[in-house]
């Protein structure tokens, strides 16, 4: 209760504010002085000339030699992030180009492409997206403390296989350091207005330690959600939001040198979500701008209570809880014969349950065709697969080989009593790759590679659901394949140490929701059913770092013979995929400025286009706003006041697209600019930080652009407005 009032009286306390938007004014109009001597490490720098990646080719390299776009983002960029009250998807939002502005759902649908196509997530290599039927959830999975860096590749990728037709976002989590046991203890809250239902909080508690042999890590946290209210003070609904949950994280790694060149370690991290109450959406008019209202009805539902089904039954809420699960076994071993030999094995578990809802029978055959009936959907899904690599060195290239096997199942039970909506399927992958990299000249190197992949998804005989058209159709089952090789190759060229251009060309593959496109049953078996989307990645850029400064600049261009955009069915009841050539583009900007010793200026400028030719035209259309994000530009200022703390201020602008006139199925409503301010600061308070932050800064009221452009009306309300977070955090 004290901590609740603490918070009320600073969101009333209007002499905090002044002083917190004195603070950032004098951030803006701080006075240019002599150059730094020497650079400052700055927590929301996400450039450095020396970086050292491993998701471009999966072994050590170094920025400067990676022919791609890439952005890496450290933990303490996170920790930043984190202490402005910004969540994962916010983080990417506003340090990835290429990525869409956050939705605020707790599925990131619209927000989890780069550059207009579907990216891969992986978390220590291991992915984590559901090919079968993608629920945009996998973000979710994350535990942000974990975070020990991000590396994104922006742009297809073959390296990692399926699923990075888009480019690879791999989370590398914390790795445990030798030393005495060290503790550190972060405790946090936020409110909105004046109201205490928007009072959030969590702890969250690590500990590390070990000796030069072996060094261990434990991590856990709890969350517990309060609701939001628009810029207007307006309850926003909680349904597919993060609003009203309860979160709880656990994590640890072990790792053990076996001598000098030899180790094994060990990862895992559980996550799980739960609701603790729930505010529905009616009302909503999407054609009209009017925006949904929240009405009470408790957690784990989405229907209003006291409605009655087809059976007589009552909507009963569902104790709705989403479980994501991680674990991993690595060995590498630095005196292998062929090189450097690294061997992973890993599984991932994603079950979670939906809120209860209304589905419609159209099975001819029962008796409640016609009518609906209440119940809730359960997913079930697993990976389990091993990842080999070999680092050589040959005369002539540096070569990292080796070998994946995966197998993966897929289950989609209902509490309904009705045909599952989807059949049981299992897929396994066979994959081998190589990738080169040579010196052609002391200025100018070559990366090359190859992977071949073969893939196998297996389903039993099934009968269509009851929601789709054709319930109650039997369809027989199957195995079905494909194999694909993937080429990829780039240069770079080193104008001079510090600056470099590059170009490349990478193909990438997904199968894309095969589910999507075999369970309504329209063909009486799977055949035909998995086909993949495959994609050509072409890209060109510069980038370099001078003195005070640093940019990267990159044009790009992808496309597919066979790509795939979702769009409601007529009814709106569920998704059907749409299959059609496909062709994306756009340009994207990062800088960085060091305006003084002590005042940074960061940012970015991101704008893409895209456009597919459906069947039976012969003229190409726009992309709509799923898969098209509107031009987003970011500026970020940062003042380091030494002992009186550093001050943080991001400016984020999102563009407007409009191609409703030119879109003739899908997402084609029209997205409107709007601009969010957020600001923050840090005091080191001895073995302690506190962070206090504003979220939307100016109270603006806007739509996300995905909602936006998707209009649906359970989901179309606005995002929240202004919101103040503070934590603490204490090393000891």
């Amino acid at each position: 209760k004290s901590a609740k009032n603490t918070m009320e009286l600073i969101v009333k306390n209007t002499t905090f504010m002044r002083l917190l938007l004195a603070s950032t004014a004098f951030t803006v109009a701080a006075p240019v002085v002599a150059q730094a001597q020497e650079q400052l490490d700055y927590p929301g720098e996400v450039f450095q000339l020396d970086e050292i990646i491993v998701s471009a080719s999966r072994n050590e390299q170094s920025v400067l030699d990676v022919p791609r776009s890439v952005t890496v983002i450290s933990s303490e960029a996170v920790e930043d992030s984190l202490g402005r009250g910004q969540d994962i998807n916010d983080v990417l939002a506003t340090l990835v180009p290429g990525m869409g502005t956050s939705n605020r759902n707790l599925n990131s649908k619209g927000q989890n492409n780069i550059r207009g196509r579907r990216a891969l997530l992986l978390i220590d290599g291991v992915p984590q997206n559901n090919g079968f039927l993608d629920f945009g959830m996998e973000l979710s999975a994350i535990d942000p403390h974990n975070i020990e860096r991000i590396e994104v590749i922006r742009g297809g990728s073959a390296i990692y296989g399926l699923g990075a037709q888009g480019g690879i976002i791999n989370v590398l989590t914390r790795r445990p350091q030798a030393g005495e046991t060290r503790y550190r203890s972060t405790v946090g809250m936020s409110l909105q207005g004046e109201s205490s239902e928007s009072l959030s909080w969590k702890l969250n508690q690590q500990a590390e330690g070990g000796n030069d042999q072996l060094q261990w890590r434990l991590g856990a946290g709890f969350e517990k959600r309060g609701g939001s209210f628009d810029a207007g003070g307006k309850r926003l609904p909680s349904i597919n939001t993060a609003d009203y949950m309860d979160n709880l994280t656990l994590n640890g790694a072990v790792n053990y040198d076996l001598d000098a060149s030899r180790s094994v370690r060990f990862g895992f991290g559980y996550r799980q979500i739960k609701d603790n109450d729930g505010w529905c959406a009616t009302g909503a008019d999407p054609a009209n701008g009017v925006t949904a209202d929240a009405v009470h009805c408790g957690a784990g539902v989405n229907a209003v209570i006291g409605e009655v089904d087809a059976l007589g039954n009552t909507a009963v809420p569902n104790n709705v809880v989403r479980k994501f699960a991680n674990a991993q076994i690595g060995y590498r071993d630095e005196s292998f014969a062929l090189g450097t030999l690294e061997l992973t094995g890993y599984w991932m578990g994603v079950d979670t349950e939906t809120y209860t809802f209304a589905m419609r029978d159209r099975n001819p055959g029962s008796p409640t065709v016609g009518g609906k009936v209440f119940g809730n959907n359960e997913t079930d899904f697993d990976r389990t697969g091993i990842r080999s690599g070999i680092t050589s060195t040959l005369g002539w290239a540096d070569v990292t080989w080796g070998f994946d096997y995966e197998q993966a199942t897929f289950s989609q039970p209902n509490t309904i009593g009705f045909v599952n909506v989807t059949p049981d399927v299992k897929r396994n992958i066979t994959a081998a790759y190589a990738q080169f990299r040579s010196e052609l000249s002391a200025k100018t190197a070559l990366t090359y590679g190859l992977r071949y992949e073969y893939a196998e998804l297996k389903v039993d005989d099934f009968t269509v659901g009851n929601a789709f058209p054709n319930a109650g159709k039997q369809v027989a089952g199957g195995t079905e394949s494909f194999s694909e090789a993937l080429l990829n190759f780039g240069v770079t060229h080193y104008l001079t140490d510090n600056h470099q251009i590059f170009a490349s060309f990478a193909e990438g593959i997904s199968t894309n929701e095969v589910l999507r496109d075999i369970r309504a049953g329209n063909t009486d078996t799977i055949s035909g059913g998995l086909r993949p989307v495959k994609t050509d990645n072409y890209e060109i850029g510069i980038r370099g770092a001078q003195d005070s400064w640093d940019y990267s600049l990159a044009a790009f261009y992808n496309e597919s013979d066979l790509g795939a955009t979702l769009r409601p069915s007529d009814d709106g009841s569920f998704l059907i995929s749409e299959r059609a050539p496909e062709r994306v583009w756009g340009a994207e900007l990062t800088f960085g400025y060091d305006i003084s010793p002590v005042l940074r200026a960061s940012g970015l400028l991101s704008w893409q286009e895209g456009e597919r030719k459906l069947a039976g035209s012969s003229s190409w259309q726009p992309l709509d706003g799923s898969r098209i994000a509107p031009l987003k530009a970011v500026m970020n200022l940062t003042y380091d006041a030494a002992n009186w703390g550093v001050y943080s201020l991001g400016v984020i602008h999102s563009g407007s697209r409009d191609k409703g006139d030119e879109i003739t199925s899908g997402a084609r409503h029209p997205v409107e600019s709007f601009t969010v301010v957020n600001a923050g600061g840090k005091w080191d308070l001895g073995n302690g930080q506190l962070s206090v932050g504003v979220e939307n800064l100016f109270d603006t009221d806007y739509i996300p652009p995905y909602v936006q452009s998707a209009q649906s009306s359970s989901r179309y309300f606005g995002a929240p407005g202004r919101r103040v977070f503070a934590s603490y955090v204490l090393d000891f």
